[in-house]
């Protein structure tokens, strides 16, 4: 389909001057670039610079995947990508955000380390330093095209997140095709394995965060049509990862309870990062030898463990099972009772390497692997864009923004880069100027981290580092009215004069996205004194903060809302003790913006309450059961509530 027209009106006000860019060399081949932004590890492929090929990008000097993880400095919002992500975390939990992708169709924007923008700005940045990537390996050189892979169940508006975040860094939303996940996977193995119109296969994807299961019916030659999809978005191998770790607490609460109190509520970022490290190894080496080793670090030295793959297949046999059941779900909505009505069943993600899960599978239909399963999505979409003809999904439904809104079309037609037709312009809608603001801070903020050799330092994006010439980028962070500074939600006033928020959308992105990333089951459960709309929800199972809760406890859960008069008073309470009588534990930001008081929830209940309120944003978060007072602290870094 034609891409939606586009608002001709620039993001800032007055003209923006672009750098001039380094021409390309004379023999510089146009080339394309598949993108598969993932929930744990995103991963590209491209056509090869002097094969012209299909080829798996490398995005770093030791591997072909990435980090999906992005962490936002608290000053300036730059932010960091992949393993940089990850190191910067370690000083600071509160900018960072495992898995990006989680974000998107939760909210518009999130808030991260006191920064709020828009989520595609988390998904931009690391789109950004893939294309860079792409480009060090063609002279230069920007995409002629990029393909940009999601899930089959997405709605328009969550892939439109993927667009807008593509379009931000340069690449004009013209040259910007989207393809679902399971068909850039079966066209990638229809390469090598041709099959008939009528055929009939399945794609199982198990990923680091997700599990999709999609089957698929061949219409024509390398062409594929979805009859049936899937998923299950907390089903992952960080599960497989988190069932493991559990085992790992149990050995050593034989040897050593103290160790294992230290690693639940005293242990640095690195010191569970270099554990989750080892846990993740072992796992991918128990698909290779019957036996892996666990190092586990402790305040005195290391500790090993050793794991056998007998060991480890009882211990996610219940989460295999789940996997089994949700694919034969799949497989009944597709009309197909038995295996040999499958023609195929693909497997892609890391996590489909697991023997067990591979020999569960044939039971189901026959089992077809091919190359490195954690690329062959990217692959695929590059097959799709290249030899067929990918579909465009990106089309806007009716009143979504769009960063292709915002963008001015490209120069006239050329060669290259300079050749896509440009689109009439139509005039802007407030809703689009509303956004074009959000936009213009967001692009501001927005920074990249230069691949190295285990290093890599932080620097403002500029005109210098465009992507593509035919859109101009950003920089400065003032509005259309000349305003600078962070986006707040909208908010209405309430009944005492002060700002509260009455919209479940706008409540939800004013979590700190550490804390988005990590709730699930989110219900409004009412409305304070002041008409503020209460919400409620549960911390997902799988998230970071899941073990900070006390296990013996049934409600695990936080309570919150925006009232900004009622955080002004809540935070006197809670430095004057009123909410625990003098008995809590008052924690405080250093720019005593925000305050927790800690306290036992009742006397019969081992479990704590955390009553938070925070002056500048209005929040107020009430955490019940947390486990202890030291896991009460750890729960507030780690959501972003508190630096």
């Amino acid at each position: 389909m034609t891409p939606p027209p586009m608002n001709p009106h620039p993001m800032h006000p007055g003209p923006m001057t672009q750098q001039p860019m380094t021409p390309a060399p004379p023999t510089a081949a146009a080339w394309t670039l598949a993108v598969d932004f993932g929930t744990s590890n995103s991963a590209a492929a491209h056509s090869g610079a002097t094969s012209g090929g299909i080829e798996t990008l490398a995005l770093s000097h030791t591997s072909n995947l990435m980090p999906s993880a992005v962490y936002v400095a608290g000053s300036g919002g730059n932010i960091a990508v992949g393993d940089a992500a990850i190191n910067a975390a370690q000083q600071n939990p509160s900018g960072f955000v495992a898995s990006p992708k989680r974000l998107i169709g939760a909210d518009p924007t999130c808030t991260v380390n006191g920064q709020t923008m828009p989520t595609y700005v988390l998904v931009s940045a690391v789109i950004r330093t893939i294309i860079a990537r792409g480009m060090a390996a063609h002279a230069g050189t920007p995409p002629a095209q990029v393909v940009l892979t999601h899930p089959e169940a997405w709605a328009q508006q969550q892939i439109r997140v993927l667009v807008d975040a593509a379009a931000t860094v340069g690449i004009h939303p013209a040259r910007i095709v989207t393809v679902s996940e399971p068909r850039a996977a079966a066209a990638h193995y229809s390469r090598s394995h041709a099959m008939q119109p009528g055929a009939r296969i399945a794609v199982f994807d198990f990923g680091g965060g997700t599990l999709d299961i999609a089957v698929l019916t061949v219409t024509a030659p390398n062409s594929f049509e979805v009859i049936a999809a899937r998923g299950d978005n907390g089903l992952g191998g960080k599960n497989l990862d988190a069932l493991v770790q559990r085992w790992v607490e149990e050995r050593l609460a034989d040897r050593d309870p103290d160790l294992v109190t230290w690693l639940r509520r005293q242990a640095s970022v690195d010191v569970m990062q270099s554990l989750q490290d080892s846990i993740r190894h072992a796992k991918e080496l128990l698909s290779e030898a019957p036996s892996a080793t666990i190092t586990v670090p402790t305040p005195t030295g290391r500790n090993t463990l050793q794991i056998t793959r007998d060991e480890f297949d009882e211990l996610i046999a219940p989460a295999v099972g789940q996997a089994m059941q949700l694919t034969r779900a799949a497989l009944g909505d597709a009309g197909i009772t038995h295996a040999d009505q499958l023609s195929a069943l693909y497997l892609t993600g890391g996590s489909s390497r697991i023997p067990m899960i591979q020999q569960r599978l044939t039971e189901l239909g026959p089992v077809a692997t091919l190359d490195d399963p954690k690329t062959v999505v990217a692959q695929g979409a590059l097959v799709t864009a290249i030899v067929e003809g990918a579909p465009r999904t990106n089309d806007r439904p009716a009143g979504v923004p769009s960063a292709s809104d915002r963008m001015p079309a490209p120069p006239g037609s050329g060669p290259g880069l300079n050749a896509a037709k440009s689109v009439a312009p139509t005039s802007s809608s407030s809703g689009g100027r509303r956004w074009g603001r959000i936009a213009a801070i967001a692009v501001g903020v927005i920074a990249v981290v230069g691949i190295g050799a285990g290093a890599a330092a932080l620097v403002n994006s500029s005109d210098d580092d465009n992507p593509n010439p035919d859109v101009p980028s950003a920089s400065g962070t003032a509005d259309a009215s000349g305003d600078t500074g962070q986006v707040s939600a909208a908010g209405e006033t309430g009944k005492d004069g002060g700002r509260i928020l009455t919209d479940e959308t706008a409540l939800m992105a004013a979590l700190p996205g550490p804390l988005q990333a990590s709730v699930a089951n989110c219900r409004k459960t009412g409305f304070n004194s002041n008409d503020a709309v209460k919400m409620l929800c549960d911390i997902a199972e799988d998230s970071t903060l899941a073990e900070l809760g006390q296990p013996e406890s049934l409600t695990y859960f936080i309570s919150f809302h925006v009232d900004d008069n009622e955080a002004d008073s809540t935070i006197v309470n809670i430095r004057n003790g009123i909410y625990s009588d003098g008995k809590g534990e008052l924690v405080e930001d250093s720019d005593r913006v925000s305050a927790a008081d800690i306290a036992p929830r009742s006397s019969a209940e081992s479990s704590y309450k955390i009553d938070y309120a925070n002056t500048s944003t209005g929040l107020l978060v009430d955490v019940f059961g947390v486990a202890s007072v030291d896991d009460a602290k750890t729960f507030l870094t780690r959501s972003g509530l508190m630096n």
